[in-house]
């Protein structure tokens, strides 16, 4: 019979704001892990099952500040990355992360080390990661998105559709069968390129 219980560390529960925030401030000021998680009332083991959900309490671990700007940054790009070694579409990965595929394109371009990494993870994944195939259709929440990229002036159909992980050609299929979607459609594509000969205007 298959086992459908997650492991415990996927399942963490043990640590309340209250005493997570004690644990962290003790981290911050210098105490051992251990010190801290004795401090607290808890055991190494309940920690160490809190990380996979806790970026920040990783960051203390490993005696850095979690409140951190430049260490606000390593955790989004530690759960895109974890996200995404679980199959997540890029774009979904990355909004899990509180960013965008755009943003983590260009972090890619610019940390080679991330770029590595990134590029890793995509290559571990390509066995079993949501496919193009398969990718998500256009559902309310998502056209909405679209229609505001295409506003900004900044995105083509092609690249608003790879920014929130739809397939272009699910936007095409239903610009066809619904005329409601593909009236809106039509409108955001003007409104993007009056966005664009505006700022055109503003350069000139």
């Amino acid at each position: 019979m298959r086992d459908t219980t997650p492991p415990t560390a996927l399942t963490s529960d043990r640590i309340g704001p209250d005493v997570r925030a004690e644990l962290v401030a003790r981290l911050r000021e210098g105490d051992s892990l251990d010190e801290a998680a004795a401090a607290c009332g808890l055991t190494l083991q309940d920690v160490l099952d809190q990380v996979p959900y806790d970026p920040q309490l990783a960051i203390a671990m490993a005696n850095r500040d979690p409140y951190a700007r430049e260490e606000a940054r390593i955790a989004q790009r530690s759960i895109f990355l974890g996200q995404l070694a679980l199959g997540l579409r890029i774009s979904d990965a990355a909004r899990a992360a509180g960013t965008s595929s755009s943003q983590i394109r260009k972090w890619a371009d610019d940390d080679p080390t991330f770029g590595k990494a990134y590029r890793a993870v995509i290559r571990y994944t390509a066995e079993f990661a949501v496919s193009k195939r398969t990718r998500a259709n256009v559902v309310t929440e998502r056209a909405e998105r679209l229609f505001a990229l295409l506003e900004s002036g900044r995105y083509s159909i092609p690249g608003a559709s790879t920014e929130i992980g739809i397939g272009e050609g699910a936007v095409y299929a239903r610009r066809r069968r619904d005329e409601a979607f593909a009236a809106r459609l039509q409108q955001a594509l003007e409104r993007g390129q009056a966005a664009r000969e505006s700022a055109d205007g503003q350069k000139s």
